[in-house]
């Protein structure tokens, strides 16, 4: 089996290959990144038709490597896979798909975002999915630069200790997500 993953940052390779290594040792995975789309995205502030036909052309190339689906890898873009998916056969997966529907068990979701418009994506599910539910969201916009500089032991540190100021892993009826 052969899954296209869809990358706008290279600090998603490294964790997403580990994981697919440790869960699923005998898949093969392809790459596709345009390592601009953050930066777009972040000036942006949305979706744009810019943002949309950058991110069509890695799904066109993934779907033409004969895969068996494709995988986004930053919740940022997320969005996209409802513009996209009808133009494949093959599924479009969001990064955050199965964290936000084990989330939607619960009344209250929190969420920890490191972009800015990471938080608009994930609410955008969760509301279609769950109109009643409450969501409450923390933007440390910045952090997510951390990891490109080599950082990930400050970047986890502070999305934990933002995480905490809430008091969101103290409470049972509240689903923390980051």
């Amino acid at each position: 089996m052969k899954i296209a993953l869809i990358h706008a940052t290279t600090t998603a390779l490294k964790p997403i290959e580990t994981a697919f290594q440790t869960v699923a040792p005998n898949i093969e995975l392809l790459h596709f990144m345009d390592t601009g789309l953050l930066a777009l995205m972040e000036k942006r502030g949305k979706l744009t038709p810019e943002i949309i036909r950058r991110f069509s052309a890695l799904v066109n190339i993934a779907y033409d490597s004969d895969v068996s689906c494709i995988q986004l890898t930053c919740s940022a873009f997320n969005d996209i896979t409802a513009i996209l998916q009808p133009l494949y056969s093959v599924k479009l997966f969001r990064s955050d798909e199965a964290m936000l529907d084990e989330a939607l068990r619960y009344t209250s979701i929190g969420l920890v975002s490191t972009v800015k418009e990471t938080p608009i994506a994930l609410q955008n599910y969760l509301l279609n999915k769950n109109p009643e539910c409450m969501i409450e969201s923390l933007v440390d916009p910045g952090i997510i630069h951390l990891l490109s500089q080599g950082k990930r032991k400050e970047h986890d540190d502070r999305v934990k200790k933002d995480g905490g100021t809430i008091g969101w892993k103290d409470r049972s009826d509240f689903a923390f997500t980051i």
